[in-house]
Order: structure tokens, then C-alpha cells, then sequence
């Protein structure tokens, strides 16, 4: 990459900023070796970049941008030409200045006046030099896969890494004046374990302390960038796949999705959370934090649950959660010619499994759970797999290729199939654990939900 291109990176910032009072924000930049290039500042707006002003420098390479008084408070991004960019947060200061060379805009940036943004810039470095190392350490165990002292050590190092990193980082967002500043910073940190525990039981504590410095009281944070990925972030950690059944997930999502909105909150933050939420679960499967969201939606909040066709589905999956009655039919297995009942199973637990060929996650997870049956099918387990497919030969294909040695069932799609409208089929997998009197225990959706499933109960 040649001179010319890095001297497109220059820049010294001057942000006269006060969105509390309302007034106008003046934003200088200044360049070194400037090549008079344009700059822009824009603003974070969740995944988008929004244009706040961009202008071109005066000769001794100083740019002035005007930014509106009702411009959100935030994190803002300073561009100079193609290549170079860096953030700066704009909350109460009321003049921001930074100077830095064009080779090296980031490295050389400094803070020249902003106590707040003196505490985010230096954060910025820290996380990057952490970030820089921890990708080294990574390089290097990917080279060390078998359990050695030098991998312990790369594992060890890493760790301590994380753990600086969030500890030093908290140290600087105490520091900050600002509510906002510290928040930003917080938001960008990963929340350390002190205690020790199988996987579950850590991920639960960093759930816990997940919101800690985080003021959900401002309605400023909502245009952080990182609010949304970390409330998502926050829920991932409480899956712990293979460890829990889809429905001990879904209690554990609900639990703690109530204790987040417990906390102090902004109205205007909660809307913003709420409809994230709703969004996002609102087509899945998991009908515990459906409910719970349903009854956080005050003022209708969420307008997804507004829509007919999601409110048709939840009435029909209302009859089909585990505590109720699965509808019982006929079928005639593969290879066989008497027609067997759901009913008439002997077996303590069955799988009732809807697929296709066509079916992408179907072709990796139909193979995952043979693999389950064939464990447990002499403790008690049973499966019927119900492929949904027209095409006959695809079916037998797939079944002989994968030696599927259970009982395989072929119900074509039909929309009048009592089958298919009972079990409510409108995608695959689809999957339900019964037991011998028909009663729902579970609905997987993964082949690790039925394996811990059965792990647990057989």
C-alpha cells in the first residue's frame, strides 16, 4: 500500500458538540500532509452509517463539518478519503479535539480536548492491542490441537488477556463523566467469570453480571451501536447447546429475559429491546419467551404480533406444547405391510420426526439422530421419521444411502392430510417426544435436543 493512499488518512478533529442544550455542533478537522480530500462524519444508526455533514479542507488542511442540534448523542465515525476512519462519541463536552498524522490515523490519534473522549479513545487502543494479541494466541494454539503444556500456557495466556482487557476497561469507564461514555465502553467489554464451573453454570454468572455499569436509564445508549448485538449476545450465552432441552432453553430465556426488564430501564430503551425480541423469536419455537414477550408488550410495542398469519400459527401451536395430547394415526413403515398406531408403541419415549430431502437442515440432522436412536433404541426409544416429500425415488435414495434402519414413513404434503394439519407441519424438522400415552414431553428442534433428552430421562 503506497504513501499517497495512507495520506488520504489524516485528520486532527475539533467537535464542538451539545446536543443536551440543543445547540449546533461544530466538528474541525485537521490533516497533516493533507491532499485535500473529502471527509465525512456520519453517526451509527444500529448496522447503518448515516451522513452527518462532509466537506473538503483548507489549505493548511483544516475541515469544518456542521452537525444538527437534534442529531442523536452517540458514537459518531470520522472518515478521511477511502481508507481511514476512527470513532469518536459525542456526548456532553461541548469542544472535542484529536490530532493525528496520515499514515498512521488510529496509531497516531490523541486527544487534544474531551476528557470523554480522552477515556474512549484510550479505550479504543486498549481493546485493539488486547484484540491483536488475543488473534496471535489464537494463530499459535490452532498449530498446538493435542492437550500440552505449551497449549495450557497459549490457553492460560488468553484468558488473562480477556480478563485484563475487562478489567482495565471498567477501570476506564469509572473514569468517564459521562453516563454514556461509560456505557459505550462497557457495552464493547466481556464480562469475566471469577468463579469456576462446567460451562452452564459460567455462562449463567456472565448473564448475571451481563447489565453491570450499563445505564438502560438513558435513552441516549439506544443509538450505540452494541446494544442490540450484546442483548443477543446476552441470550446466547444461556442456551449451553447440548446441555439443555429446547424446553429447559426456554425457561432459562424467559427467566432471564424478565430479570433484564426488571432492571431500571428507559421507555424508550425497553421499546427498542422489546422489539428486537420480538422480532427475533417471534417465528421459533421457543413459546415460553413468546408468551412472556407478548406480555411485556404494552401499547402494542411489538407490531409483529399484530400480524394475522403469526397469530394463526400461535393458536395452533398452542395444542401441540408438551403437556398436551399428541393426535394419534395410522402408518405403514417402509418394507412392511401391516399399518402399525401411534398409540400401540411399546416403546417408553417416541421420536415423531417431520423431514424432506429438500430440506437442507433435514440432510445434516436426520443422520445426527439415527445416530441417537441407534444408542438408545434398546433402552426404550423409538422414532418415526415422516418424510414430507412428493418424489419417491429422492426418499428411497435417502434412506438406503444413510441406512436408515427405522420406521420410515412417506405422507406427501397435502394441506386436507390430517397428519400434517394436526402436527401443525409448516417446516422441517419438525419434531415431538411422546410418550406412551400420547402425551407431548419435548419438541427438539436441534439432534442435541433429543439427545440430552434422552440422556436425562432414559
Amino acid at each position: 500500500m503506497g504513501k499517497n493512499h495512507f495520506s488520504i488518512l489524516a485528520s486532527t478533529v475539533i467537535a464542538a458538540i451539545s446536543i443536551t442544550c440543543h445547540a449546533q455542533v461544530r466538528v474541525e478537522l485537521k490533516v497533516h500532509q493533507s491532499i485535500g480530500s473529502t471527509a465525512i462524519v456520519s453517526r451509527y444508526d444500529g448496522k447503518n452509517q448515516i451522513e452527518v455533514d462532509s466537506c473538503k479542507p483548507t489549505p493548511d488542511g483544516v475541515y469544518t463539518f456542521s452537525v444538527p442540534a437534534d442529531t442523536p448523542k452517540g458514537i459518531y465515525k470520522l472518515s478521511v478519503g477511502k481508507g481511514a476512519s476512527f470513532d469518536f462519541i459525542v456526548s456532553t463536552d461541548t469542544i472535542v479535539r484529536f490530532e493525528t498524522y496520515s499514515f498512521a490515523v488510529e496509531d497516531s490519534l490523541k486527544v487534544k480536548q474531551s476528557a470523554e473522549n480522552e477515556v474512549f479513545i484510550n479505550f479504543r487502543k486498549l481493546r485493539q492491542k488486547a484484540e491483536q494479541k488475543m488473534w496471535l494466541i489464537e494463530s499459535l494454539r490452532k498449530y498446538y490441537t493435542e492437550p500440552t503444556m505449551f497449549s495450557q500456557m497459549l490457553e492460560n495466556e488468553q484468558q488473562r488477556t480477556a480478563f485484563d482487557l475487562y478489567m482495565q476497561g471498567n477501570a476506564l469507564a469509572s473514569k468517564a463523566n459521562s453516563s454514556l461514555v461509560s456505557s459505550a465502553i462497557r457495552l464493547e467489554l466481556t464480562p469475566q467469570p471469577i468463579t469456576q464451573g462446567d460451562e452452564c453454570s459460567v455462562k449463567k454468572e456472565l448473564s448475571e453480571i451481563w447489565w453491570q455499569g450499563i445505564d438502560l436509564t438513558n435513552p441516549d445508549i439506544r443509538f450505540l451501536p452494541r446494544l442490540i448485538p450484546r442483548l443477543w449476545d446476552y441470550l446466547e450465552n444461556l442456551l449451553c447447546e447440548g446441555n439443555y432441552t429446547r424446553e429447559e432453553q426456554d425457561s432459562v430465556l424467559t427467566k432471564y429475559i424478565q430479570k433484564l426488564f426488571n432492571l431500571p430501564m428507559h421507555s424508550e430503551i425497553k421499546s427498542l429491546l422489546l422489539n428486537s425480541l420480538c422480532n427475533g423469536f417471534a417465528e421459533s419455537d421457543y413459546y415460553g419467551v413468546i408468551s412472556t414477550l407478548q406480555q411485556l408488550n404494552e401499547n402494542t410495542i411489538c407490531p409483529i404480533f399484530n400480524d394475522p398469519e403469526l397469530k394463526a400459527k400461535l393458536v395452533l401451536e398452542a395444542g401441540l406444547i408438551p403437556g398436551k395430547k399428541a393426535f394419534d394415526f395410522s402408518f405403514k413403515p417402509v418394507g412392511q405391510k401391516k399399518s402399525l398406531k401411534l398409540s400401540n408403541s411399546t416403546s417408553k419415549y417416541t421420536l415423531v420426526l417431520f423431514w424432506s430431502v429438500w430440506c437442507p437442515h433435514c440432510i445434516e440432522s436426520v443422520p445426527q439422530i439415527y445416530k441417537t436412536y441407534k444408542q438408545y433404541q434398546g433402552k426404550g426409544f423409538d422414532v418415526i421419521a415422516i418424510c414430507i416429500d412428493d418424489e419417491d425415488d429422492a426418499f428411497q435414495n435417502f434412506i438406503k444411502q444413510n441406512e436408515l434402519h427405522w420406521k420410515n414413513v412417506r405422507i406427501p404434503y397435502d394441506s386436507n392430510s390430517k397428519v400434517i394439519l394436526k402436527y401443525n407441519v409448516d417446516e422441517t424438522p419438525k419434531m415431538f417426544i411422546v410418550d406412551k400415552k400420547l402425551n407431548i414431553l419435548s419438541r427438539p428442534s436441534t439432534p442435541e435436543h433429543v439427545k440430552v433428552f434422552l440422556e436425562k430421562n432414559l
